[in-house]
């Protein structure tokens, strides 16, 4: 997950929406700063920091995907690397230390999640990480500063009453924006309890606390501390192997699928002419739900796109969603003869939803496939290997080989790490010649 989410966040400091929201914030300045990533000469107060970097991680929809719905990683890794920049250099953060804080901030999001049915669809009014993700950054960060029970229990009364986003700004510049300000809202929280700044010590136990966002919100007493079991043991998150919204993705491998019956290689055109019709059942999700995507973040949340596209060219990359490739004639012409379907029983939820695609040929004959599980859910999930090809790919025009290979093995031995700020010094794009003490481990 913390590799997955630092390639896409490398990658979203090319899109425009990362350039206008890292513009906006130079007008804040503190005498402590933390790292932008993918950028040496450019560094933030921590709280601006943590919102420029989530806004990255999500600029493309190209980060991790839990169940119940939620983007769990973006809200709280930005906000610990940010903190952890603004320790006194006496008062090193160590690597175990922010995976301990990064766990219990996805803990936090899964819990609330879990205490309601409603929350296991995907959603329809508000977006859960500007929810849930706010709340997951204060507890990560009320864990990485030691915050105590009475300030933990301030720092979520806080940050409950900076959550929230609609789902309306669903496919615009401005979702990414739900990230962000999770991260930062969420480290912001924990600051002010730290500084004795006191709430609802009851918000997570009220209707009119986190029940105002979910009707059916029901609080449980979770176990204790000797027989607890975490959330990420028993179900993993899905990883994208494209940058669209998660319905999409059991679009893309079905789609793909009828195309190998549909013609003889990979090199083969696709007959469009012979097309009469391209049906796609799969769950009503309004949102997702957009016949002629205008931009690529339309295109992003449309299942209608991401159908024609992989019947197009056998796949979806990060190219897919280009302005040439959007409006190629093309790819009209097909989204023009696509309609969907909704059977009832495929349900909104990335734990049961399936995607068939059918398509009709001139004359009557039908060629059709179904995906009930794509190559990147937690039911199967990507290969090590593939995990690896997917952060270089990402990260491979934003940062040096030997920074991007040093964030691969501080990762993969991040509860040795005695330094995290070896993570910073690599995400700003500086090579291990710049660590002359920091890249130690335990």
């Amino acid at each position: 997950m913390i590799l997955d989410t630092l390639g896409v966040g490398l990658l979203g400091t090319s899109t425009e929406v990362f350039h206008k929201v890292a513009q906006y914030s130079k007008i804040y300045s503190s005498d402590l700063s933390s790292t932008i990533w993918g950028h040496l000469d450019f560094r933030l107060p921590p709280l601006y920091a943590a919102f420029v970097n989530g806004v990255a991680v999500h600029s493309m929809d190209f980060d991790d995907t839990w169940h119940p719905a939620t983007h769990p990683s973006g809200a709280v890794l930005p906000a610990l690397i940010a903190l952890s920049e603004a320790f006194p250099q006496k008062k090193k953060i160590s690597g175990l230390d922010l995976l301990l804080a990064f766990n219990v901030g996805i803990e936090v999001q899964g819990r609330l999640l879990h205490f309601s049915r409603e929350a296991r669809n995907i959603p329809r009014r508000f977006h859960p990480p500007a929810v849930v993700g706010t709340m997951g950054s204060a507890a990560a960060c009320a864990k990485l500063l030691a915050l105590d029970q009475l300030e933990c229990k301030n720092a979520l009364a806080i940050a409950a009453s900076y959550a929230g986003a609609p789902l309306a700004n669903a496919a615009t510049q401005i979702k990414p924006l739900h990230i962000g300000n999770a991260a930062k809202n969420g480290l912001e929280a924990a600051c002010l309890a730290l500084q004795g700044l006191q709430g609802n010590k009851q918000i997570l136990d009220m209707e009119s606390g986190m029940g105002a966002f979910y009707t059916d919100y029901n609080p449980q007493t979770l176990p204790t501390l000797q027989s607890y079991p975490w959330l990420l043991d028993q179900q993993d998150v899905a990883i994208k192997r494209f940058p669209a919204h998660l319905a999409t993705h059991w679009v893309a491998d079905a789609a793909s699928s009828v195309r190998r019956k549909l013609v003889e290689s990979s090199e083969s055109s696709l007959p469009i002419d012979k097309i009469e019709k391209v049906i796609l059942k799969v769950p009503e999700v309004k949102y997702v739900n957009r016949p002629s995507p205008a931009s690529e973040h339309e295109a992003r949340h449309s299942f209608q796109f991401v159908a024609c596209s992989a019947l197009l060219d056998g796949s979806m990359s990060v190219q897919s969603f280009s302005s040439e490739n959007i409006h190629r004639p093309a790819l009209r012409e097909l989204l023009r003869k696509t309609q969907l379907e909704h059977p009832p029983d495929n349900t909104p939820s990335f734990d049961s939803l399936y995607c068939q695609v059918s398509i009709t040929l001139r004359g009557g004959s039908t060629i059709s496939d179904r995906c009930a599980t794509f190559y990147g859910h937690w039911r199967k999930p990507l290969e090590k290997e593939d995990l690896e090809k997917k952060f270089q790919s990402n990260v491979l025009n934003i940062l040096p080989t030997e920074a991007m290979e040093g964030i691969i093995e501080t990762v993969y031995n991040l509860e040795k790490v005695e330094d995290c700020s070896v993570l910073s010094t690599f995400l700003s794009g500086q090579s291990a010649r710049a660590l002359p003490e920091k890249l130690r481990f335990l």
